[in-house]
């Protein structure tokens, strides 16, 4: 999956997290970008089987995209956390947080969890 559908995946998951419905939209709005980048994204992420869209435009994950986006948000918190520990004011430890999640292999994510866990 590319780094971009996890930027998609997880800005759906930031607004199921505070409303109930989550349209085209509403991604299109809070990541800043095109109406059209937003229908392609949709379009992959349907057809790699990560989310569906009901006829009101509802957005829902499947079991994989829901699998997918918790990932996200779990790598996404641990580097929040150890930055916000740090000393980094908390804006500033999420903003980071997430950009250490896109572009991180998860080899090296696992390395930092096991490093933290010792």
């Amino acid at each position: 999956m590319s780094k971009s559908l996890d930027r998609y995946l997880y800005a759906i998951r930031t607004l199921k997290d505070q409303y109930l419905c989550v349209r085209a939209i509403d991604v299109t709005h809070y990541l800043g970008v095109s109406k059209a980048a937003v229908s392609i994204a949709i379009r992959q992420m349907k057809n790699q089987g990560l989310i569906e869209v009901e006829p009101d435009g509802n957005l829902l994950f499947t079991a994989l995209g829901e699998n997918r986006s918790e990932t996200l948000g779990s790598r996404i918190r641990f580097f929040q956390r150890l930055l916000a520990e740090a000393g980094l004011e908390p804006s500033q430890a999420l903003r980071d947080a997430v950009s250490f999640s896109w572009e991180m292999s998860e080899a090296a994510f696992e390395a930092f969890r096991a490093m933290r866990t010792e």
